[in-house]
């Protein structure tokens, strides 16, 4: 995670970004880490163009 807390929710969004274009899996822990961090940005919609 980024050290600058302006800089998470870019970091997230485009992490997020990257697991669904490349139809990457993401574990349990993975997941519940996402969310949690996800918790506190704003409401953003990702739009994502899948790799294949």
């Amino acid at each position: 995670m980024p050290p600058y807390s302006s800089a998470r929710c870019g970091y997230i969004n485009e992490w997020v970004a990257t697991k669904i274009r490349w139809r990457l899996t993401v574990d349990t822990a993975g997941k519940n880490a996402l969310i949690s961090w996800a918790n506190s940005c704003p409401n953003v919609t990702i739009t994502v163009a899948r790799a294949f």
